[in-house]
């Protein structure tokens, strides 16, 4: 797969395409429907199956005021979507123009000048242009006349929810990693390099690595049961999301430290990805750091009991 991203390359010479424009956040299992579909549709038409989406997500640009957190990095919406079988990922670079473009064009002057496609793929909620003027039946009129085939794929239902990326954060934020997973098809990680902390968990006797996630999100502050990825080998971990309150200030920047069991490599500045199995429970203040030592040790015992070691 060719990933293109606009803010640093051009968009490549394409003459025909399958096409799906959406944000994709999280590749979740609705959102791998739809790419199934553009796929298949786009072998049986002998043609490049292209999935166009945006940084940033255009309501960081619509209504900057409001906060938009990912679930994941770009890096790893790329790496998901080249592993189901897409051709192109194009990376559009989300203006103010592009924000003010009426619905007829954007299908015009965007998706029609560059990518030429024989057939569309969208979800069942897609809209666009000006104030989300155009709606699936404005496109599919557009489609017809134009000679362009069109499918729309409907929602994907769990548990009787729609699977969408704001069931899932919403899920995260309330611990519920198992329904998350669900949702998601794999499980949820947090991926940043290794950076040095202030080296209290060794005097806790669990030294952790400390990560710098490169998104915003914060799932539910507390402690997980965990598996940390270096490389190609897992190891498994409880890992503690929050302000390390018996320590410091509520206000204090949120850290993500992980105490990987049965380790004691040097892993500075290398990246890590760890995967939240299970919320164990929510950070607490302690009286003491004895008493902290003790839960800490009570923590790793019932992850390993979780984990059958």
């Amino acid at each position: 797969m060719k990933w293109i991203r606009t803010q640093e390359q051009s968009l490549p010479e394409i003459t025909t395409s399958v096409l799906t424009v959406g944000n994709f956040d999280g590749v979740h299992l609705g959102h791998r429907r739809l790419i199934h579909e553009l796929v298949n549709t786009a072998r049986s038409e002998g043609c490049p199956a292209i999935v166009c989406t945006f940084k940033p997500h255009p309501m960081e640009v619509i209504r900057p005021e409001q906060k938009i957190h990912r679930l994941f990095d770009y890096r790893d919406q790329a790496e998901v979507i080249a592993d189901l079988g897409v051709d192109f990922l194009i990376e559009e670079k989300f203006t103010k123009g592009l924000s003010l473009m009426s619905a007829q064009d954007f299908l015009d002057l965007y998706v029609v000048k560059y990518f030429k496609p024989k057939h569309i793929v969208v979800g069942y909620d897609f809209s666009f242009g000006q104030n989300r003027e155009g709606d699936f039946d404005f496109l599919k009129k557009y489609c017809d006349k134009n000679g362009i085939g069109i499918t729309q794929v409907l929602p994907l239902e769990m548990h009787g929810q729609v699977v969408s990326s704001t069931a899932i954060r919403k899920l995260i934020e309330h611990g519920d990693m198992q329904k998350a997973s669900e949702y998601l098809g794999r499980r949820y990680y947090l991926r940043g390099p290794v950076r040095a902390g202030k080296q209290r968990g060794r005097t806790l006797k669990a030294p952790t690595a400390n990560i710098s996630p490169d998104i915003a999100f914060e799932p539910r502050r507390g402690v997980y049961f965990s598996r940390v990825f270096l490389g190609n080998k897992a190891y498994f971990s409880i890992t503690n999301i929050g302000v390390n309150p018996t320590f410091e200030s509520s206000d204090s920047n949120v850290k993500v430290e992980t105490h990987i069991f049965n380790f004691n490599q040097d892993i500075y500045g290398q990246q890590i990805r760890v995967e939240l199995d299970h919320f164990h429970r929510d950070e607490m203040k302690f009286s003491t750091v004895e008493m902290l030592k003790e839960q800490i040790a009570k923590d790793i015992e019932e992850a390993k009991k979780y984990y059958n070691l």
